[in-house]
């Protein structure tokens, strides 16, 4: 905070349950000069994909989908996904098909292929020139039907990536409920486990 890294934070140390220190420390508006509170509320980001995740297990409990199901069920779009294969001698893009479709449990684990498109590879240059790294103007629906007109990074199952998979989590919540996944969280989790102050936006 001295050093103007962050405006203001909140630090607890707990063991076994019993918080032993707890302390509110810098601005919570740096214009207004107001502090933080022991009761400020904090967005809190990437936080949001276990709740998400949460949200579509629920579903899964309500036996509307399988694990190893694959996600066309519910986003046809994603049927015929192609994956990107290297490049060819004119440096070109190769691509091949699915070897398997992609699972709900893939993308509830980040091995569907996905990526955020913020690194070097030649998928990551295809997602921002489709402008998913400024998504924020698409609905849920449209951006995972975008995401389907792209190569995967590998084949399903494969391996590992940190992705765009929990926003396509969040979608395949709204397509199994009927529901707006802001509407889900506030009935099906927030509001029955009282947590009066969370929301989603």
């Amino acid at each position: 905070i001295d050093t103007g890294k962050l405006s203001g934070c909140q630090t607890l140390v707990a063991r076994k349950g019993v918080v032993g220190y707890f302390s509110s420390l810098g601005q919570a508006d740096t214009e207004q000069q107001k502090p933080v509170q022991d009761d400020t509320i904090f967005r809190i980001y990437s936080m949001s994909k276990p709740i998400t995740s949460v949200a579509l297990m629920q579903l899964y409990e309500r036996g509307l989908f399988q694990l190893n199901d694959p996600i066309s069920r519910v986003i046809p779009q994603w049927q015929d996904m192609m994956v990107y294969a290297g490049e060819g001698s004119n440096h070109e893009k190769r691509l091949e098909p699915l070897a398997s479709p992609v699972t709900f449990r893939q993308i509830l684990s980040h091995t569907a292929g996905l990526s955020y498109g913020n690194g070097r590879h030649p998928v990551d240059g295809l997602y921002r020139e489709a402008g998913l790294d400024r998504h924020s103007d698409m609905t849920l629906k449209s951006f995972v039907e975008s995401l389907a007109a792209l190569p995967l990074y590998f084949q399903p199952g494969e391996a590992w990536l940190y992705s765009y998979a929990t926003d396509v989590c969040g979608y395949l919540v709204e397509a199994l409920s009927g529901r707006s996944l802001g509407e889900y969280l506030r009935t099906e989790i927030f509001e029955p486990l009282e947590m009066q102050d969370t929301g989603f936006y």
